[in-house]
């Protein structure tokens, strides 16, 4: 399971175009999608949000292994869903019809270069600038447009643009919101 996790990660970086008709092309249900693919992402970024908590920051202990763990799924999760159901909510705009599944599962993919940041900044935390990786991500929604929604050339750019606006900026808010709250 890992392994394909893995190797999805790896053809959405690298090859968006095939990697989003192979996930077009699968027959796959809510179910499937969160079992096979998010939930196990997220398991992988708390435990090295943990672990990195624990061991590679500065006078790292168990609470803030723990606080960062919670912020981070909190983070990611959250802004999975709210940034789902708010593409879902404008679709309209974009000649597309409202399928809340179908738009977890294009932010769900298309946040893969957020996640993969997630899992491996706690091991390093100096090199922030590894966050401007993060701009690829309207790269990977742009083909997922125009390949996984077959979205009109000429919408396809907004769609792109409110998409990663939303993606990026939506788990920054609800982090912002959350160390303040536990701080």
């Amino acid at each position: 399971m890992f392994k394909e996790i893995f190797l999805t990660i790896i053809h959405l970086i690298a090859s968006p175009q095939r990697a989003w008709k192979v996930i077009k092309m699968e027959d796959e249900n809510q179910q499937d999608f969160l079992n096979k693919f998010l939930h196990p992402v997220f398991g992988i970024i708390a435990l090295t949000s943990f672990i990195g908590g624990l061991w590679f920051t500065r006078d790292g202990n168990v609470e803030l292994a723990l606080k960062t763990t919670i912020v981070n799924i909190i983070t990611l999760y959250g802004g999975y869903l709210v940034t789902a159901h708010i593409v879902n909510e404008i679709s309209f705009r974009y000649d597309l019809q409202k399928q809340l599944f179908t738009f977890r599962r294009f932010i769900g993919y298309s946040s893969v270069v957020i996640y993969s940041l997630y899992i491996i900044m706690p091991f390093f935390s100096d090199f922030f600038i590894l966050w401007l990786l993060s701009v690829y991500t309207a790269y990977i929604v742009y083909i997922g447009a125009g390949v996984f929604f077959e979205i009109a050339e000429n919408k396809k750019k907004k769609f792109t643009i409110a998409s990663t606006i939303l993606i990026l900026f939506i788990p920054l808010i609800i982090n912002a919101i959350m160390n303040f709250l536990i701080k």
